[in-house]
């Protein structure tokens, strides 16, 4: 059980990495009726990668269990996939797109600053359900748990702890504004633009890094077995 949490941390962490579901969170918390909007903002992540998580860990779960002793193939393929899904990403990101990060940034403000909490929680559905670079890193997490043989409450627990890290941009800006009470308001509101500003910078960053990541693991002992690692 150790070694698949072990394996599946790193793939939660990246898929975590969406800053537009931040500065949506941080939006939602900065003004008087935070609570119910962030609450919708939890709600509406968590309802698309609830879907997604139960969705792919059921189906992967119909698939014959792995092999602890030797390489992998489906798991080094959808690794490998993995990588060439993020590699695109970063070729997409790393492109001036600096006019673009400016509208969005401006443009949540202007839409959100007014909305009603349900216009909080379809905003962090779909930017959740289109999350290309998570549900890169997610489907090879989900099929290493639901094809490992460990016991099912040892899944669902893994599968807890990918759906939690994937919904950490939505929950870390709630429990800052819980516990400072309004003094965050300051330090989310910078968070907010620095975030939004450099959002493409920070997944293509980031989407390169678990790039390289998922490479190695699908060409190792864990993937396909082609490297001696």
């Amino acid at each position: 059980m150790l070694e698949t949490f072990l394996r599946i941390i790193p793939l939660g962490i990246g898929a975590a990495m969406t800053p537009s579901l931040l500065g949506l969170q941080v939006l939602a918390t900065v003004g008087p009726s935070w609570g119910r909007r962030s609450l919708m903002v939890i709600a509406g992540s968590a309802l698309a990668f609830g879907i997604a998580c139960a969705a792919l860990f059921l189906g992967f779960a119909q698939l014959p269990h792995r092999d602890d002793t030797g390489p992998n193939l489906v798991q080094g393929i959808l690794y490998l996939l993995a990588s060439a899904v993020l590699v695109c990403v970063v070729v997409w990101l790393f492109r001036p797109h600096a006019a673009l990060a400016e509208r969005s940034e401006i443009g949540f403000r202007r839409r959100l600053s007014n909305a009603h909490a349900v216009t909080f929680f379809s905003i962090a559905f779909v930017l959740s359900i289109k999350d290309l670079s998570s549900f890169a890193l997610l489907v090879p997490g989900l099929h290493d748990i639901a094809t490992s043989n460990i016991s099912i409450f040892a899944q669902i627990l893994c599968v807890v702890l990918m759906f939690a890290l994937a919904l950490s941009p939505t929950l870390v800006p709630a429990l800052w504004r819980l516990l400072r009470g309004p003094r965050a308001e300051a330090s989310l509101t910078r968070l907010y633009s620095w975030t939004m500003r450099r959002q493409f910078q920070i997944i293509g960053f980031m989407a390169g890094v678990f790039a390289v990541y998922c490479l190695v693991m699908g060409l190792g002992n864990e993937g396909i077995g082609a490297a001696p690692w």
